[in-house]
């Protein structure tokens, strides 16, 4: 004979302290989604300063004479849509097409200068008439999480200028701005107040008696033994899967041992061309980074996700 013990709770203390800690739960949710709404509806704060994403490639710019290779560091301050940057250029590298090149004697120079702007979605954009009645066209960055990236031209004295930014945020938070963290930290608040209601209220038991069943004594089923064997063939089980990496990275991929198809041109072809930057085979929703041994190097893709260059290094 076996007792089968039937426990009694007190659901009155236990159920409001439930109740309590959901509702509780509810209104912390909907303050949070109230307090994302508002911020959302406010404009991007892209405040901060902005560095070179690659070493001596956050700023290249270049007309008929020269192509020059620049650290750049833009600090951006913002009132609305309204945006002020200060941008600190040093040159570190000068192709020179021409000996007539105003530029070819400047690596090392550092310059700065001013401009004035708008925040247009998740762009900025400079008029560069500010500077003068001999200067037109504009210069357009978009800025995605902490990257910020731009390609394209403007006039200079009839002279037409390219140019392609390549910057990163050097803040903690990127392009976080102040209501967003308000709205993080609030929730995280709410969180820690919820935890400690539910430890506080814990469940009353009320003491309870055995209750004396009788069970009927087990009977065993009978189970069929295990087919291990179709007529005079046993079978077998399959051997563990080998995974192969493919070209540069650590991890198994689809394709096996040979690369992917679409390899892009290495970075520096790429970004001649448009500094929109290729995704991973593998992660389409990652972005590759541009990595480079020395100055001549033409660069290699690697993907962060990966921890590798899904096409191999250059």
């Amino acid at each position: 004979m076996k007792i089968k013990r039937m426990r009694n709770f007190s659901g009155s203390v236990f159920g409001c302290g439930t109740f309590f800690a959901v509702l509780m739960l509810v209104f912390s949710a909907g303050f949070s989604l109230l307090a994302l709404a508002t911020a959302s509806a406010s404009a991007e704060d892209f405040s901060g300063k902005w560095v070179s994403a690659t070493p001596g490639e956050g700023l290249i710019h270049w007309d008929i004479l020269s192509k020059r290779y620049c650290d750049c560091e833009m600090t951006i301050s913002q009132s609305g849509t309204a945006v002020s940057a200060s941008i600190s250029t040093t040159i570190r590298k000068v192709d020179v097409y021409s000996q007539n090149d105003p530029w070819h004697n400047d690596v090392g120079k550092t310059s700065t200068s001013q401009m004035a702007g708008v925040v247009q979605g998740n762009k900025l954009v400079f008029n560069m008439s500010q500077f003068g009645a001999d200067m037109s066209g504009q210069i357009v960055v978009t800025v995605e999480g902490n990257r910020m990236y731009g390609n394209g031209t403007y006039i200079d004295a009839e002279v037409t200028i390219h140019y392609i930014f390549n910057l990163k945020s050097e803040g903690t938070f990127g392009t976080l701005d102040t209501n967003t963290v308000t709205v993080i930290a609030s929730t995280g608040f709410v969180v820690i107040f919820i935890v400690i209601i539910v430890v506080v209220v814990r469940p009353v038991h009320i003491p309870y008696t055995p209750t004396v069943t009788k069970v009927p004594p087990y009977t065993p089923q009978y189970e069929p033994a295990e087919e291990r064997t179709t007529g005079e063939v046993p079978f077998s089980y399959p051997e563990p899967a080998t995974p192969v990496g493919g070209i540069g990275l650590s991890q198994g991929t689809p394709w096996g041992p040979q690369p992917p198809q679409g390899k892009p041109l290495p970075p520096k072809q790429h970004y001649a061309n448009t500094y929109e930057p290729p995704r991973c085979p593998i992660h389409p929703d990652t972005a590759l980074t541009p990595h480079y041994m020395n100055q001549n190097d033409p660069g290699s893709w690697y993907c962060p996700r990966c921890n590798g260059y899904p096409w191999g290094r250059s």
